[in-house]
């Protein structure tokens, strides 16, 4: 309990170096990124492309957080490989360096949203795994299972206990090695308090959402725009989380202009047609979302990828991401039409954009360029 006792002392500590972090490398960024990404007036529409990586907790185990402050265990499926298992670890770690060589050669990096028992893993037998990926200019973050966590109907937990147990998730990745800061966080998604309890602990930026239960996400969720949202959602009523509040603590990034009945069935199309087809409507998520940019905008897209997806390829592990790369985003990158960014890089954006147009929703018809 202790540590969920020091969340709100440290709020401010993180606040304050989260945000001169994020001055230092915002400015770097939008350099980079151009009128992409700040109030500068552009004729031509530019989208933001990244890669985000979730990485599962497989053999997590509730916090002891939790489970203090009345947490329900969740079952456990023993079929379910764990990364305690030496070989299934170190198939992912190697993973993760395949697909990160892939991106970088062309241009790319990719935001990293890990959570125990991965870190814990990774720390404990010190593999420098997350910190070797951040000094080669990935993002590292946070990804949050909740259920894993905080255990079956956590969502009737308080949100003092929600940003203890982010924290403590936080800390594995410090243990891990990591030492930028920790911006960005996916998960929590049917908890209405989940943004509040991000905030007290440093978080900023989000994305990713859909329901764990159905797997769908709302059509209001969806689009190119970033946006500031007014309040969590249940994932029945979403209409705070839609409505965008300029004073709101949280910068959401949506998934792009995808289609929702699609990437609700990823599976299904996966075991129709294999990851091929599946990277199929990765493609058509990412055109289309560019044929949705507007110019003077921050318009974004990203495709999320697990550590065991396309690395079984019998052409090679992520040949057919290398391929994807190589036919369809490095010509846009080419044309100017298309810039890579990691998911801060994008929220750094958007601040750009925000402090140019004050008082405009980012998703109105107004003020765009």
């Amino acid at each position: 309990m202790q540590r969920m006792k020091t969340v709100l002392r440290r709020e401010s500590r993180l606040l304050f170096l989260g945000l001169s972090l994020a001055s230092i490398v915002s400015g770097c960024v939008l350099a980079g990124l151009g009128a992409a990404g700040g109030g500068g007036a552009s004729s031509e529409a530019v989208l933001l492309f990244g890669v985000g990586m979730h990485i599962e907790p497989m053999g997590a185990q509730v916090s002891s957080i939790a489970l203090e402050a009345g947490a329900r265990q969740s079952a456990v499926d023993p079929r379910r490989p764990d990364y305690r298992e030496p070989q299934y670890f170190a198939q992912h770690v190697r993973n993760l360096l395949l697909l990160a060589d892939v991106l970088e050669r062309h241009g790319g990096r990719m935001t990293i949203q890990s959570q125990s028992p991965f870190t814990v893993v990774a720390a404990e037998t010190a593999n420098p795994i997350l910190a070797d990926l951040e000094a080669r200019g990935h993002e590292i973050s946070l990804h949050f299972h909740e259920d894993a966590h905080l255990g079956s109907a956590c969502e009737e937990l308080p949100v003092p206990v929600w940003s203890a147990v982010m924290d403590e998730e936080m800390g594995f990745i410090r243990d891990a090695g990591v030492r930028g800061p920790l911006r960005y966080w996916s998960g929590g998604n049917l908890f209405p308090g989940v943004l509040e309890a991000a905030g007290a602990v440093g978080l900023r930026v989000n994305s990713d959402w859909k329901s764990p239960k159905t797997q769908a996400t709302p059509k209001e969720l969806l689009g190119v725009h970033p946006w500031r949202p007014a309040g969590g959602t249940d994932g029945v009523n979403v209409a705070l989380f839609a409505t965008h509040d300029p004073a709101g603590e949280i910068v959401f990034l949506p998934n792009g202009a995808v289609d929702s009945d699609e990437w609700a069935h990823k599976q299904e199309i996966i075991a129709s047609g294999g990851e091929a087809a599946w990277l199929e409507v990765l493609k058509k998520g990412l055109l289309d979302s560019l044929a949705h940019a507007t110019p003077g905008r921050v318009n974004a897209y990203h495709l999320t990828l697990h550590p065991d997806e396309f690395a079984h390829d019998p052409a090679g592990s992520y040949a057919l991401i290398e391929r994807f790369l190589a036919e369809v985003v490095d010509p846009l990158v080419a044309s100017g039409k298309v810039k890579w960014a990691t998911h801060s890089q994008v929220a750094d954006a958007y601040l750009a954009w925000e402090a140019a147009h004050p008082g405009v929703d980012p998703r109105s018809g107004e003020g765009g360029t």
